[in-house]
């Protein structure tokens, strides 16, 4: 009697077909841990940043009575009095040398009374650009605008 033997293993094509599919999903899983770390990076980056801006937003709305206009252009340049930079530890600086953040502010008037204010704060992380001689990311920026009253009815 002839005896029929199946197949009783691998053949190396199929084992070489498996460890590249593995390898393949191996490294989708890889790329998306490392957008997940990228991720999770900026999360934090701007949390730290809209932290800052509420710090900075309640400090100017407690002393909404003596503030001042800020000139044009106080959001998108560094205006004397109307910046600071913040280091790692969520302190203000004057400097931008070993700034995490630079963190700006505009006061303006809402229309024509001089007893409402628009106050915005624009924190942003302080990498510079190519294009750029001032510090500070203009993509990864967080912006906070509140309107207040000088006089307490």
């Amino acid at each position: 009697m002839m005896r029929r033997y199946g197949p009783a293993g691998t053949s190396l094509i199929e084992a070489v077909i498996a460890i590249g599919l593995l390898t393949g999903g191996v490294m989708v899983l890889a790329s998306l841990a490392a957008l997940a770390v990228q991720t999770n990076a900026r999360a934090r980056d701007r949390t730290r940043a809209t932290l800052s801006a509420v710090q900075k937003l309640e400090s100017l709305a407690a002393a909404v009575r003596g503030l001042a206009p800020s000139p044009s252009g106080a959001l998108e340049a560094d205006v004397p009095g109307f910046v600071e930079y913040v280091d790692a530890a969520g302190l203000s600086t004057e400097h931008a040398a070993g700034a995490v953040f630079v963190r700006r502010w505009r006061v303006t008037a809402l229309g024509g009374d001089a007893d409402l204010l628009v106050l915005t704060v624009e924190v942003a992380p302080c990498r510079r650009r190519s294009w750029s001689s001032s510090c500070g990311d203009p993509d990864a920026r967080v912006r906070l605008t509140t309107v207040r009253a000088r006089v307490v009815p």
